[in-house]
């Protein structure tokens, strides 16, 4: 049955917009800051959080972009509004994309080819839906890049006019989970990357019925639709993300969770973290509350040294420079309440598991020892 998607609008404005009363006193990083992850360091990582779950992860001269989202924009936009790309963004976002790549890599586009993978967790238009533009704008160095998605993502980076060569295929052939190592994808000599299966949360639930917004179905080659509400998830990744040392051997993994999950999904191999640990796990808040035990069974499971809230934030009804001015909350998600329960799984596991909960567009760098790590302490 096809609901009309003004009744979608209503669901969005009964549960309420975003609001600062659900963070109840919780520590927001505003400003860029330094964070030491062991008593001795000899090595650094950058991360920095534009918002909902996209992020930079910048070391030496290589980074990751990851799901990244500019154009935060209104909940009658999304089910009416067309796709951005490069001929109808605002002046205003323009600029903004442009100081956040300035101040991440040192230039406005990425004319060296520092980033060399962009990854896509699954179709939302708050995860897929600025790629065409910073592909061809030139934010992101055509001659370099290699973009990594579902089959879905795919199908609409064709559509998008996307050149087949910077396209990595066949990603759900890869994936890991609990049973499964899955494959890695090198994308040189040192990042590789590891999609791991996972799903994606209800966007409502309501008198325990599951509600979501846009399909999950698979879309063809090529395909390009004129409204937001049209674009489907497919098949939901997360990924482990490993910086490597000159021998191959892992310097640093990351790990990126866009949407709550039930297990198994969004766990990877236990062998894989049997090999190296997770350093830092990006965990989505939004809808955290519409899916069972977590964030409890994921943190349990990966216990990585820290953890980064992501999707926390009001993408719906607000615009970036807003949010850093005054942070408000995701509609329908009781921020409050997620930290409550990470405060209590950590507690519980008492392993000095540390979180940081940034604003948007915020960048923090990590110290860490690498012959710590090394040495699987």
């Amino acid at each position: 049955m096809k609901v009309h998607s003004r009744f979608y609008i209503l669901i969005l404005l009964s549960v309420g917009l975003g609001n600062t009363n659900s963070l109840k006193g919780q520590t927001i990083l505003n400003k860029d800051t330094v964070f030491n992850l062991s008593p001795d360091v000899n090595d650094s990582i950058t991360i920095h959080y534009i918002g909902c779950s996209g992020f930079f992860i910048k070391k030496g001269n290589n980074a990751v972009l990851i799901d990244p989202y500019f154009s935060y924009t209104n909940a009658n936009t999304y089910f009416s509004g067309t796709l951005t790309n490069k001929s109808n963004i605002p002046v205003d976002l323009k600029n903004l994309i442009d100081s956040v790549f300035l101040h991440v890599i040192g230039d406005s586009l990425d004319r060296s080819g520092l980033i060399k993978t962009l990854l896509i967790t699954h179709g939302h238009y708050d995860h897929y839906g600025d790629v065409p533009y910073l592909y061809h704008s030139g934010h992101v160095n055509k001659d370099t890049i290699k973009i990594i998605g579902n089959t879905t993502v795919q199908g609409y980076l064709g559509g998008d006019q996307i050149e087949d060569r910077n396209i990595v295929k066949q990603i759900e052939s890869s994936t890991s989970s609990p049973s499964s190592e899955g494959k890695w994808i090198y994308v040189n000599n040192k990042i590789r990357i590891l999609p791991v299966l996972t799903e994606h949360a209800p966007n409502l639930k309501i008198l325990g019925i599951n509600i979501n917004f846009v399909p999950k179905k698979q879309e063809r080659e090529n395909t390009r639709h004129k409204y937001w509400r049209e674009y489907a998830m497919g098949q939901t990744l997360c990924y482990l993300i490993d910086f490597l040392n000159d021998d191959g051997s892992v310097n640093f993994r990351t790990y990126i969770n866009s949407a709550a999950s039930n297990f198994p999904y969004g766990f990877p191999a236990q062998l894989i973290l049997n090999q190296h640990p997770v350093d830092i796990a990006m965990l989505c808040v939004a809808s955290f509350n519409n899916v069972k035990k977590y964030p409890e069974d994921i943190v349990t499971y990966l216990k990585p040294k820290h953890i980064i809230a992501c999707h926390w934030e009001d993408f719906l009804n607000s615009s970036i420079p807003e949010l850093k001015k005054k942070p408000k909350t995701v509609p329908g998600t009781n921020v409050a309440v997620f930290f409550k329960r990470l405060d209590k799984v950590l507690s519980d596991l008492n392993s000095g598991i540390s979180y940081t909960l940034p604003n948007v567009n915020t960048t923090i760098k990590f110290f860490y020892s690498n012959n710590e790590r090394q040495l699987g302490n």
